[in-house]
Protein backbone atom coordinates (compact mmCIF):
# COMPACT_ATOMS: atom_id res chain seq x y z
CA UNK A 1 0.00 0.00 0.00
CA UNK A 2 2.71 2.59 0.77
CA UNK A 3 4.36 1.85 -2.59
CA UNK A 4 1.04 2.35 -4.34
CA UNK A 5 0.49 5.69 -2.63
CA UNK A 6 4.01 6.79 -3.50
CA UNK A 7 3.45 5.98 -7.17
CA UNK A 8 0.11 7.78 -7.15
CA UNK A 9 1.63 10.90 -5.64
CA UNK A 10 4.50 10.73 -8.12
CA UNK A 11 2.05 10.45 -11.04
CA UNK A 12 0.07 13.44 -9.76
CA UNK A 13 3.26 15.47 -9.40
CA UNK A 14 4.37 14.62 -12.93
CA UNK A 15 0.93 15.58 -14.24
CA UNK A 16 1.13 18.93 -12.46
CA UNK A 17 4.59 19.57 -13.91
CA UNK A 18 3.21 18.80 -17.36
CA UNK A 19 0.35 21.27 -16.93
CA UNK A 20 2.62 24.08 -15.73
CA UNK A 21 5.10 23.33 -18.53
CA UNK A 22 2.28 23.40 -21.10
CA UNK A 23 1.08 26.77 -19.84
CA UNK A 24 4.59 28.22 -19.93
CA UNK A 25 5.13 26.90 -23.47
CA UNK A 26 1.90 28.50 -24.72
CA UNK A 27 2.79 31.84 -23.12
CA UNK A 28 6.21 31.73 -24.79
CA UNK A 29 4.50 31.00 -28.13
CA UNK A 30 2.28 34.04 -27.64
CA UNK A 31 5.26 36.25 -26.87
CA UNK A 32 7.11 34.90 -29.89
CA UNK A 33 4.14 35.42 -32.19
CA UNK A 34 3.49 38.95 -31.02
CA UNK A 35 7.15 39.89 -30.84
CA UNK A 36 8.23 38.50 -34.21
CA UNK A 37 5.09 38.57 -36.36
CA UNK A 38 2.80 41.03 -34.59
CA UNK A 39 -0.86 41.73 -35.29
CA UNK A 40 -1.26 42.92 -38.91
CA UNK A 41 -3.65 45.82 -39.29
CA UNK A 42 -4.76 44.71 -42.75
CA UNK A 43 -7.52 42.13 -43.03
CA UNK A 44 -5.54 40.05 -45.56
CA UNK A 45 -4.90 36.31 -45.41
CA UNK A 46 -1.81 36.68 -43.24
CA UNK A 47 -3.57 39.00 -40.82
CA UNK A 48 -6.48 36.58 -40.44
CA UNK A 49 -4.16 33.63 -39.82
CA UNK A 50 -2.18 35.50 -37.17
CA UNK A 51 -5.30 36.69 -35.39
CA UNK A 52 -6.73 33.16 -35.40
CA UNK A 53 -3.44 31.81 -34.03
CA UNK A 54 -3.32 34.38 -31.24
CA UNK A 55 -6.96 33.70 -30.34
CA UNK A 56 -6.38 29.94 -30.18
CA UNK A 57 -3.26 30.47 -28.06
CA UNK A 58 -5.26 32.68 -25.70
CA UNK A 59 -7.79 29.88 -25.36
CA UNK A 60 -4.92 27.49 -24.70
CA UNK A 61 -3.63 29.67 -21.89
CA UNK A 62 -7.05 29.71 -20.24
CA UNK A 63 -7.44 25.95 -20.78
CA UNK A 64 -4.06 25.20 -19.18
CA UNK A 65 -4.85 27.59 -16.33
CA UNK A 66 -8.13 25.80 -15.63
CA UNK A 67 -6.24 22.50 -15.51
CA UNK A 68 -3.89 23.93 -12.90
CA UNK A 69 -6.52 25.43 -10.61
CA UNK A 70 -8.18 23.27 -7.98
CA UNK A 71 -11.80 23.81 -8.93
CA UNK A 72 -14.54 21.22 -9.13
CA UNK A 73 -14.49 19.11 -12.27
CA UNK A 74 -18.08 20.01 -13.15
CA UNK A 75 -17.41 23.74 -12.99
CA UNK A 76 -14.14 23.33 -14.88
CA UNK A 77 -15.91 21.54 -17.73
CA UNK A 78 -18.48 24.29 -17.92
CA UNK A 79 -15.80 26.96 -18.16
CA UNK A 80 -13.91 24.95 -20.78
CA UNK A 81 -17.05 24.48 -22.88
CA UNK A 82 -17.84 28.20 -22.84
CA UNK A 83 -14.22 29.11 -23.55
CA UNK A 84 -13.77 26.83 -26.55
CA UNK A 85 -17.20 27.82 -27.84
CA UNK A 86 -16.10 31.46 -27.90
CA UNK A 87 -12.82 30.48 -29.55
CA UNK A 88 -14.73 28.62 -32.26
CA UNK A 89 -17.06 31.56 -32.84
CA UNK A 90 -14.09 33.91 -33.11
CA UNK A 91 -12.20 31.67 -35.55
CA UNK A 92 -15.22 31.13 -37.79
CA UNK A 93 -15.96 34.83 -37.65
CA UNK A 94 -12.42 35.73 -38.72
CA UNK A 95 -12.77 33.42 -41.71
CA UNK A 96 -16.10 34.67 -43.01
CA UNK A 97 -16.45 38.28 -41.91
CA UNK A 98 -14.63 41.30 -40.54
CA UNK A 99 -17.45 42.31 -38.20
CA UNK A 100 -16.12 44.57 -35.41
CA UNK A 101 -18.11 42.52 -32.90
CA UNK A 102 -15.36 39.93 -33.22
CA UNK A 103 -12.93 42.45 -31.83
CA UNK A 104 -15.08 42.63 -28.71
CA UNK A 105 -15.07 38.85 -28.34
CA UNK A 106 -11.31 38.63 -28.73
CA UNK A 107 -10.87 41.56 -26.33
CA UNK A 108 -12.93 39.61 -23.81
CA UNK A 109 -10.55 36.67 -24.12
CA UNK A 110 -7.55 38.82 -23.49
CA UNK A 111 -9.25 40.61 -20.59
CA UNK A 112 -9.87 37.27 -18.90
CA UNK A 113 -6.37 36.14 -19.80
CA UNK A 114 -4.75 39.26 -18.37
CA UNK A 115 -6.68 39.14 -15.09
CA UNK A 116 -7.63 35.53 -14.39
CA UNK A 117 -4.69 33.51 -15.67
CA UNK A 118 -1.82 35.15 -13.74
CA UNK A 119 -3.99 35.49 -10.63
CA UNK A 120 -4.93 31.80 -10.69
CA UNK A 121 -1.37 30.62 -11.28
CA UNK A 122 0.02 32.98 -8.63
CA UNK A 123 -2.48 31.61 -6.13
CA UNK A 124 -1.13 28.12 -6.71
CA UNK A 125 2.46 29.31 -6.37
CA UNK A 126 1.83 31.14 -3.09
CA UNK A 127 -0.23 28.24 -1.73
CA UNK A 128 2.62 25.77 -2.14
CA UNK A 129 4.37 24.72 1.06
CA UNK A 130 7.63 23.73 -0.64
CA UNK A 131 9.68 24.69 -3.67
CA UNK A 132 9.00 22.36 -6.58
CA UNK A 133 9.34 22.43 -10.34
CA UNK A 134 5.68 23.49 -10.45
CA UNK A 135 6.23 26.56 -8.30
CA UNK A 136 9.25 27.62 -10.34
CA UNK A 137 7.43 27.17 -13.67
CA UNK A 138 4.40 28.96 -12.26
CA UNK A 139 6.45 31.90 -11.01
CA UNK A 140 8.11 32.32 -14.41
CA UNK A 141 4.78 32.07 -16.20
CA UNK A 142 3.15 34.77 -14.09
CA UNK A 143 6.04 37.14 -14.70
CA UNK A 144 5.80 36.62 -18.47
CA UNK A 145 2.04 37.12 -18.34
CA UNK A 146 2.57 40.51 -16.71
CA UNK A 147 4.61 41.49 -19.77
CA UNK A 148 1.96 40.15 -22.13
CA UNK A 149 -0.69 42.08 -20.22
CA UNK A 150 1.14 45.38 -20.62
CA UNK A 151 1.64 44.72 -24.34
CA UNK A 152 -2.07 44.19 -24.95
CA UNK A 153 -3.12 47.09 -22.76
CA UNK A 154 -0.79 49.30 -24.78
CA UNK A 155 -2.22 48.00 -28.06
CA UNK A 156 -5.76 48.62 -26.83
CA UNK A 157 -4.93 52.13 -25.63
CA UNK A 158 -3.21 52.96 -28.92
CA UNK A 159 -6.46 52.42 -30.77
CA UNK A 160 -8.49 54.58 -28.38
CA UNK A 161 -6.65 57.23 -26.35
CA UNK A 162 -3.15 56.78 -27.77
CA UNK A 163 0.03 55.38 -26.29
CA UNK A 164 3.09 56.38 -28.36
CA UNK A 165 3.66 59.66 -30.16
CA UNK A 166 4.40 57.79 -33.38
CA UNK A 167 2.60 54.47 -33.78
CA UNK A 168 5.23 51.72 -34.20
CA UNK A 169 4.87 48.22 -35.58
CA UNK A 170 2.75 45.96 -33.42
CA UNK A 171 5.82 43.89 -32.54
CA UNK A 172 7.23 46.91 -30.72
CA UNK A 173 4.60 46.64 -27.99
CA UNK A 174 5.98 43.34 -26.70
CA UNK A 175 9.49 44.77 -26.81
CA UNK A 176 8.41 47.90 -24.91
CA UNK A 177 6.48 45.82 -22.38
CA UNK A 178 9.39 43.65 -21.30
CA UNK A 179 11.85 46.53 -21.39
CA UNK A 180 9.49 48.32 -19.01
CA UNK A 181 8.82 45.53 -16.50
CA UNK A 182 12.53 44.69 -16.33
CA UNK A 183 13.27 48.43 -15.80
CA UNK A 184 15.91 48.49 -18.54
CA UNK A 185 14.57 51.73 -20.02
CA UNK A 186 16.45 51.90 -23.33
CA UNK A 187 14.57 55.10 -24.21
CA UNK A 188 13.92 54.33 -27.88
CA UNK A 189 10.21 53.93 -27.14
CA UNK A 190 8.47 56.13 -24.58
CA UNK A 191 4.81 56.47 -23.56
CA UNK A 192 3.38 59.72 -24.86
CA UNK A 193 0.00 60.25 -23.17
CA UNK A 194 -0.63 60.64 -19.46
CA UNK A 195 -2.60 57.41 -19.36
CA UNK A 196 0.19 55.53 -21.13
CA UNK A 197 2.76 56.84 -18.67
CA UNK A 198 0.63 55.83 -15.71
CA UNK A 199 0.05 52.33 -17.10
CA UNK A 200 3.78 51.94 -17.71
CA UNK A 201 4.65 53.03 -14.17
CA UNK A 202 2.03 50.75 -12.63
CA UNK A 203 3.27 47.82 -14.73
CA UNK A 204 6.91 48.40 -13.78
CA UNK A 205 6.10 48.72 -10.07
CA UNK A 206 3.81 45.67 -10.17
CA UNK A 207 6.48 43.55 -11.83
CA UNK A 208 9.14 44.55 -9.30
CA UNK A 209 6.81 44.01 -6.34
CA UNK A 210 5.89 40.64 -7.79
CA UNK A 211 9.53 39.61 -7.97
CA UNK A 212 10.15 40.70 -4.39
CA UNK A 213 7.06 38.91 -3.05
CA UNK A 214 7.52 35.69 -5.00
CA UNK A 215 11.26 35.43 -4.38
CA UNK A 216 10.68 36.07 -0.67
CA UNK A 217 7.99 33.40 -0.64
CA UNK A 218 10.14 30.83 -2.43
CA UNK A 219 13.09 31.53 -0.12
CA UNK A 220 10.89 31.24 2.97
CA UNK A 221 9.57 27.80 2.00
CA UNK A 222 12.88 26.47 0.70
CA UNK A 223 14.38 24.45 3.56
CA UNK A 224 17.35 22.37 2.42
CA UNK A 225 17.99 21.20 5.98
CA UNK A 226 14.77 19.16 5.85
CA UNK A 227 16.16 16.91 3.16
CA UNK A 228 19.46 16.56 5.02
CA UNK A 229 17.86 15.64 8.33
CA UNK A 230 17.76 11.99 9.30
CA UNK A 231 14.35 10.26 9.14
CA UNK A 232 14.66 9.23 12.75
CA UNK A 233 14.83 12.74 14.08
CA UNK A 234 17.38 15.39 15.01
CA UNK A 235 20.89 14.40 15.87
Amino acid sequence: MPTFLSRSQNDDQQADVGRFALLLAIVILIIGTLGLVGLPRQADDTGVIVRILVTVLAGGVLFATLRITRIKRRNRRRFETIMWGLVLVSVVGFLITSNPVLGTVVAFFWLVLVIAAPAAVLKQVLASDRVTIQTILGAITVYLLIGVALAFIAIAMEGSVGFFEVVPRSTAYVYFSFVTITTLGYGDLSPYTDGARMVSVISAVTAQMYLVIVVARLVSIWSPHRTAAAPGGDE
